[in-house]
């Protein structure tokens, strides 16, 4: 059956609308189940009055607060990369620089503390302070990393007492506001492999499947576990859903002029560089060269030196 290729921006985010889903495909990622869910939707509007239908790009696709069964909290942001781009690595970093900047990842605590009076009694004197949610990026590559072939990569800290080589078990908020994990899963890598829960959710990404129309991907339904069959619905019904194709539509054209440009950026950068070679190259050649005149004149000067002098003591 066809379903949407959920790669694409505008499938993506049809497909977290649902927060049931949403609760699946996360709490599968992080391998944690997800007692509550606060979706934050961020977009990158690209204005251009001549496209039918107003279209953003997710620079990060989506993001979304979650509380775990234990209370802790975690910032879960998860961004799509179709295709590799000259300047990935410097985009997915001011990303998470502007992410842990933003006071949507935040929270207040309330801590307290005795005043002590001898004429009053004891106060108890509530106050509050800010603390940071701990960020978990999620990158869904379309592409392979070098040296990294392997369908899902899971980044985990660990606390080291240095001089015990002992790992700490206990987290800490200064260290968790500071630091974070990551899960970057390699699409291309997917290949046959289902071993866990993660990968066998991913068959729905897997682009193996792609069709001669890279909007959708073939899959037959009975090769989707039950739990994940929601998911494979929800891309079904997408599919079949005419504004999502003409956005998918869009992205390819946004996304070939994006990579068009960029390359053409690295060109010129290149060609600028090669010909600043040259130049330093042929300055270094005319110096050269004008060492060489300033010798050849010293010399010359030193000859009808003693040129001069010879005559003088021949008179």
């Amino acid at each position: 059956m066809l379903i949407a290729n959920p790669i694409y921006d505008s499938v993506f985010r049809y497909l977290l609308n649902d927060k049931k889903i949403a609760k699946i495909i996360l709490s599968t990622m992080l391998d944690k189940e997800i007692a509550e869910l606060e979706i934050k939707p961020t977009e990158t509007p690209i204005p251009d009055d001549n496209m039918p239908v107003k279209y953003s790009v997710f620079r990060l696709d989506f993001a979304a607060k979650i509380k775990a069964e234990d209370g802790t909290l975690t910032s879960v942001i998860i961004e799509m990369q179709k295709a590799k781009l000259p300047n990935d690595i410097l985009r997915f970093r001011r990303y998470i620089a502007s992410t842990y900047q933003s006071t949507d990842n935040t929270y207040k605590v309330k801590s307290q503390k005795t005043n002590k009076n001898t004429v009053e009694k004891a106060k108890t004197i509530a106050k509050s302070r800010t603390v940071g949610i701990p960020i978990y990026p999620v990158y869904i590559l379309g592409h392979l990393l070098e040296n990294a072939n392997f369908p899902v990569i899971r980044v985990d800290r660990n606390y080291i007492n240095v001089a015990t080589g002992e790992t700490i078990k206990e987290t800490n908020e200064f260290i968790e506001g500071i630091s974070h994990n990551a899960l970057i899963i390699q699409l291309p890598a997917l290949k046959k492999n289902r071993r866990n829960s993660l990968e066998k959710l991913l068959t729905l990404f897997d682009p193996s499947f792609i069709t001669d129309d890279r909007h959708l991907l073939d899959i037959n339904e009975k090769d989707v576990p039950e739990k994940y069959k929601v998911v494979f619905r929800r891309l079904l019904q997408a599919a079949q859903t005419p504004a999502i194709k003409k956005m998918m539509d869009q992205e390819d054209e946004y996304l070939d002029s994006l990579i068009d440009l960029e390359h053409a950026i690295a060109e010129a950068k290149q060609e600028i560089a090669e010909k600043d070679i040259t130049i330093a190259e042929k300055d270094n050649a005319i110096a050269e060269k004008d060492n060489a005149i300033a010798e050849k004149d010293k010399l010359i000067a030193e000859m009808l030196k003693k040129l001069n002098d010879t005559t003088k003591k021949n008179r």
